[in-house]
């Protein structure tokens, strides 16, 4: 890969997706209350300009300057086609709802949205999805830092309904009603150090088990990495097995299907160290619905001090590789590209790929930039660098679904793709690896097929399907209903 520095400037999150429609993949980064915020509109072949001024995003507290902001996340809150945009608050200052007015600018809607009660001090990372399964997007936030007393947890906030109507978009939060608190951070785990402050790091909306309804899962420090259950009814049972999801000190999650077998597995990227007998990056291999920790027989664990987590194809062979950012002020190390050979097992080989970065990272994006059928990366470190993909050899699909209003780019969808008797599949989530999104674009490597066959699960659960696919298009499916 071929590496750029896109500014040199401080980082703090940032979201990707395609905020104007036109086909190419855009950038929001915060940045503190250090300067201006940054929305690089991708204007084709790797070049971006920054518009946040002339879109209203440049900054949040008042003309020249900035509240301090985390967990940003493009989605489509109102369902009028086009992506809006969150920013969690950190240390105090309040998070963030700006409306997509469509043509290129965004206003601030925050007042009377619901999130202007969200009370944590901090709002790390942020993920979407329609758990209720009424069409529109909810919203869950985790909140590492926010003081917390645990003999009275009371209302959480990591859970917020969808309540938008033609009046504006609205969340209510519904933790304790859905029965994520108390549970999310008072998991009865006798490994567990005592805290008094929330741990939540990175949650993601997917379906583990074969319904249509998404569950949760959200990473956490010290030993309080949860799986929910989605019940169907509005709630969710806390499922987590304290003798398998043992991650330590989860921060970053990636959630995809790496062994080809039909289910989302979940890797957590951790703090590994010998001397100290941490437990390191972990994989939990998905059973219809139970996980397996898998990660000793995957050789995955020693990712020093990880963050920010992808799945990806690094080389369009078909099955997805891991890159996670690394780092810590006293122990800065390099950022991993686990390899899946394939068996269970991944090689690490960030150097040889040319993606050892070394500096202090914190989150990535996993997107394909330039649309020529790989996955880049952007990395959140001191600077931003993007890292072009120059893998050739290899064929591949882009895939893009576009569902029925207001779920428009069909949160909870399921793609799977047949090619050399292979099955991918891939589950269209709208959320964080740690402080950063990728886009809902789909891409897929053939590895040496020139055409695969497609069946597209929607939200609903309607079905279509595409025999022999030529390689090498990108290919937008729309809702039956559509």
């Amino acid at each position: 890969m071929a590496n750029s520095d896109v500014a040199l400037i401080a980082t703090s999150a940032a979201a990707a997706g395609d905020y104007d429609n036109d086909g190419d993949i855009d950038l929001f980064i915060v940045r503190g209350d250090i300067g201006p915020n940054l929305l690089y509109r991708n204007d084709g072949n790797l070049e971006f300009q920054d518009v946040a001024a002339s879109a209203g995003l440049a900054f949040t507290k008042s003309a020249t300057e900035n509240y301090r902001h985390s967990g940003v996340t493009f989605a489509d809150m109102d369902g009028d086609g086009d992506l809006d945009l969150f920013m969690g608050g950190l240390d105090g200052d309040p998070s963030k709802l700006f409306r997509n007015n469509g043509d290129g600018t965004f206003s601030d809607v925050t007042t009377g949205s619901g999130i202007d009660v969200l009370s944590a001090s901090y709002n790390l990372s942020t993920a979407f999805g329609d758990y209720d399964l009424d069409g529109d997007l909810d919203l869950s936030i985790a909140h590492w830092g926010t003081p917390r007393d645990y003999d009275n947890l009371g209302d959480t906030e990591h859970l917020w309904r969808n309540d938008s109507d033609l009046t504006g978009i609205r969340f209510s939060s519904v933790s304790v009603i859905a029965g994520i608190s108390p549970s999310v951070l008072n998991l009865p785990d006798p490994n567990t150090k005592t805290e008094t402050f929330d741990v939540t790091f990175t949650p993601t909306f997917t379906r583990i088990d074969d319904d249509l309804y998404p569950d949760l899962l959200m990473v956490g420090d010290f030993n309080r990495s949860q799986v929910f259950i989605n019940n169907g009814d509005g709630t969710f049972d806390n499922v987590t097995d304290v003798n398998v999801i043992v991650d330590g000190n989860g921060m970053g999650s990636a959630v995809g299907d790496y062994d080809n077998d039909g289910d989302n597995d979940w890797f957590v990227s951790s703090i590994f160290s010998v001397a100290n007998a941490k437990i390191g990056n972990r994989l939990y291999r998905n059973h219809m619905g139970a996980f397996e920790d898998v990660s000793d027989a995957a050789g995955i664990q020693d990712g020093a001090w990880g963050w920010g987590s992808c799945f990806m194809d690094f080389e369009n062979d078909g099955d997805l590789d891991i890159y996670h950012t690394n780092g810590w002020a006293s122990s800065i190390d390099a950022s991993r590209a686990f390899v899946n050979s394939g068996d269970g097992t991944f090689v690490e080989r960030a150097e040889e790929l040319g993606i050892d970065d070394a500096e202090m990272g914190r989150g990535v994006i996993c997107a394909d930039f330039d649309n020529d059928g790989d996955v880049d990366i952007f990395l959140l470190h001191e600077r931003a660098t993007l890292w072009e993909n120059q893998t050739t050899g290899n064929n591949y699909l882009r895939i893009k679904l576009r569902g029925v209003p207001p779920n428009t780019e069909a949160a909870g969808a399921r793609i799977l793709l047949t090619s050399n008797s292979i099955t991918q599949l891939r589950e269209i989530m709208v959320g964080s690896n740690f402080v950063s999104q990728n886009p809902t674009i789909q891409v897929f490597g053939l590895g040496t097929a020139t055409e695969a066959d497609i069946v597209i699960e929607w939200p609903d659960g309607q079905q279509i399907a595409v025999l022999g696919v030529a390689h090498g298009q990108t290919l937008e499916f729309e809702h039956p209903d559509l």
